[in-house]
């Protein structure tokens, strides 16, 4: 299931790669297609990424503190923090899609990377 996924985020990584050189209206060749597709890549594992770090709760704590705050700041949480007592924790958000994501995207970079140094220096 992984596996597929992170072959269609790669496929997708190429097919965006085009467009956008297309889009651009610029000549087809390997170093705009290498350049697009790192682009392209770098994109997906910045997403990747930044889904990693909100799936690993780093702002559970920071969500918690301002729940807790404004239920003390203003009128109706003063009460609903009364009447309920303490507020639940703040669970972070699970994607299924992270890890093939991040591993599309980082295959690309590596790729791209491998690429302009092989055909460009």
């Amino acid at each position: 299931m992984k596996l597929k996924t992170t072959l269609l985020f790669t496929g997708c990584i190429l097919l965006c790669s085009l467009l956008y050189t297309l889009l651009l209206k610029q000549s087809i060749t390997m170093l705009t297609i290498i350049n697009h597709t790192f682009l392209a890549s770098l994109t997906f594992t910045i997403v990747g990424a930044l889904l990693f770090v909100v799936q690993g709760g780093l702002f559970n704590g920071i969500a918690y503190s301002f729940k807790r705050f404004f239920a003390r700041v203003t009128k109706n949480g003063t009460y609903a923090y009364e009447l309920d007592g303490d507020l639940e924790f703040v669970q972070a958000p699970s994607y299924t899609f992270t890890y093939p994501l991040l591993l599309a995207g980082l295959i690309g970079c590596i790729m791209t990377t491998i690429l302009s140094v092989v055909f460009y220096l």
